[in-house]
């Protein structure tokens, strides 16, 4: 690929990029019903575990779990609240695959995975995608230190609740880590590979 034809496959992918934000007004705010479900039940499951950990603790009388689990509803609402209310704002924000529809983000998936593409204007989006993915690379840091952060209550006989929900999130930060550290590979052995030629 040469420079000007490089040039112009990055035009291109600027130029969707900017059509794909302008979606009407009315669109933006419709969210499925299954966010709120899906809000809900997180709202719900923070609760139990938090009135499940002051159970365990023996602080809390079977005659007052109804009260501790309302108290416990609060904090998960007011942050299920919020991210309902700033996080598409937020991710509006955030880097896209090029404001691509879910079949091209497929085949950008497929072609990082690949690590080339015969299509240059998939090319071109691929090391757009692999370039923010870089960019990124702390977030592998931070997933890390969350697990770091767990082995502690991991391994205090003190609480047995807090082992088991300490070994449920190093699962959930492990598995956020393994995925960002994976995507990071793919995305320098990506760059690392020539442009496509037309």
């Amino acid at each position: 690929m040469t420079t000007e034809e490089s040039v112009a496959a990055e035009k291109q992918v600027a130029k969707e990029d900017r059509a794909a934000a302008q979606v009407p007004e009315n669109r933006g705010r419709q969210r499925p019903r299954s966010t709120y479900v899906v809000a809900a039940l997180v709202v719900v499951l923070f609760a139990v575990l938090g009135t499940a950990a002051f159970v365990g603790r023996g602080t809390v009388k079977s005659d007052d779990l109804l009260v501790t689990f309302a108290w416990m509803l609060i904090p998960p609402l007011v942050g299920a609240v919020v991210a309902l209310a700033f996080g598409r704002r937020l991710l509006r924000r955030l880097p896209r695959t090029a404001g691509a529809d879910p079949t091209t983000r497929r085949r950008i998936g497929q072609a990082l995975r690949d690590g080339s593409t015969d299509d240059p204007r998939l090319d071109a989006l691929a090391r757009k995608e692999a370039r923010t993915r870089v960019s990124q690379r702390w977030l592998l840091l931070l997933f890390v230190g969350g697990l770091l952060t767990q082995v502690g209550p991991l391994v205090s006989p003190v609480r047995p609740f807090g082992r088991v929900l300490a070994a449920l999130l190093i699962l959930l930060w492990g598995g956020a880590a393994w995925w960002r550290w994976r995507g990071l590979r793919e995305a320098r052995r990506y760059l690392a590979g020539p442009p496509t030629q037309p």
